[in-house]
């Protein structure tokens, strides 16, 4: 099932991300519920970076020696002084940091010197703010008085630089691709380089810097559905975040070709190389149904449930919600059955949405309500707003826990909505 990530919209409706709306703040589900009838601006994709399997990198072994090679061989330089000056860098590091330090503290140098053409008074200063900036970054816990001491030269002006330095940062990251690729000491295919910008970019906290990382890797690898997502979580409105999702949909069909979904389909997830274009499918296909387009978001599902009818993603659970928003009881049924011994919150709840629809209160809606609390007793008290929703939403599921109805709620809060007699009637069930 779905979570809320931090930069989703809020699902209140207010139109703003999560972690800007209601993140910390207590929202009974009733309030989250009914807000969600006059607002269509919500979204829910699982951020990569829980999904996504470990990248294997190419390693160099960097020495000593192999820097000074590189600042000579491989990095180019706009003055003779910006090249003394990463020189220089090394020496001043090579007793404290490790190589590959050393390696990131030399490429943020010389894209930081080709962009802004620095006049190099006195080297101390520019190394200072460089080993600053890296301490902050890694936890180090450096001080600039230390720094100002080790180099010779006063806080004020490693402050200056260090600020200097970090608008360079924000502004252009590495800027672009082959920077980029240089910092991570990465070669091989497109391929290769692609996985390396975004095993980077799934570290990184910095928003800025994510959508860096997945441009820079759409721009060694076109084909990319993980840089497109990234870039739809860091999007700043569901319009732009759902135009992102889309074409990395469609990265994701030219990677994988014609033939091989002829050939594959009804395996998929079991293929590696398969999963991106599953991953997007499903954000896409969340992100439609929260923002109010049942019918995309079921055709979508219904996509991923071809392709992998084992259903390992749980789109079933997403496409049971969007059937019977949209009356499709016939379907409905199918997929209930189909998956008839799961024992999930939302298999339970949702057979009792569909006999309601079919039938109205009935003694079998009466059977069928005392199974779904059975199965997670938590989830009335969330939809009927007796129970508030946490500060955050889970990060992990159990089978029957509080958790589970939390997410359940969320998930299908649009179509509760739909029906406020149905839940009269469970409120009075509650006496």
């Amino acid at each position: 099932m779905s979570k809320i990530g931090r930069n989703d919209l809020c699902p209140c409706g207010s139109g703003k991300k999560y972690k800007k709306c209601c993140l910390g703040k207590e929202t009974s589900a009733v309030e989250s519920i009914m807000r969600l009838v006059t607002k269509e601006e919500a979204a829910a994709s699982e951020t990569v970076a829980e999904k996504q399997e470990p990248v294997a990198q190419p390693e160099v072994k960097l020495t000593l020696a192999t820097l000074r090679k590189k600042v000579s061989r491989d990095l180019k330089w706009e003055h003779p002084a910006h090249e003394q000056l990463a020189l220089h860098l090394i020496e001043s590091m090579r007793e404290s940091y490790d190589r590959e330090l050393i390696w990131e503290a030399l490429v943020l140098w010389n894209g930081y010197s080709r962009k802004t053409k620095p006049a190099v008074k006195k080297m101390g200063s520019f190394c200072a703010a460089i080993e600053f900036i890296l301490s902050e970054e890694y936890g180090f816990s450096l001080t600039q008085v230390n720094l100002a001491t080790k180099h010779e030269v006063t806080t004020p002006t490693i402050s200056r630089k260090v600020k200097e330095m970090l608008n360079y940062i924000e502004e252009y990251g590495m800027g672009g691709a082959e920077e980029e690729l240089l910092l991570l000491n990465v070669s091989g295919t497109p391929k290769d380089q692609e996985r390396a910008l975004l095993q980077k970019a799934f570290e990184t906290n910095s928003s800025k810097r994510r959508i860096q990382l997945a441009e820079a890797a759409l721009e060694v690898y076109p084909n990319s559905p993980d840089a497109y997502l990234i870039l739809a979580e860091e999007a700043e409105n569901e319009t732009d975040a759902r135009a992102f999702l889309k074409a990395g949909m469609e990265a994701g069909e030219r990677e994988l070709g014609e033939t091989f979904f002829a050939k594959h389909k009804g395996y998929f997830w079991g293929l590696h190389e398969t999963r991106p274009y599953i991953r997007i499918c499903k954000s896409y296909a969340d992100s439609c149904w929260f923002g109010g387009n049942a019918e995309e978001a079921a055709k979508t599902l219904e996509h991923i449930l071809t392709l992998n009818p084992d259903d390992n993603t749980g789109a079933r659970y997403l496409l049971t919600a969007a059937y019977l928003y949209s009356n499709k009881l016939d379907e409905t049924e199918q997929v209930l059955a189909k998956f008839g011994d799961d024992a999930a919150a939302t298999v339970a709840y949702d057979r009792m949405v569909l006999e309601y629809k079919k039938n109205g209160v009935t003694s079998q809606l009466k059977m069928l309500y005392r199974v779904a609390r059975n199965v997670n007793k938590h989830v009335p008290d969330y939809l009927l707003g007796i129970k508030r929703l946490p500060h955050n939403l889970p990060d992990f599921v159990g089978m029957g826990d509080a958790n589970e109805a939390i997410e359940y709620v969320i998930v299908h809060s649009r179509l509760w909505t739909s029906l406020p007699d149905l839940l009269k009637w469970m409120l009075k069930q509650q006496d």
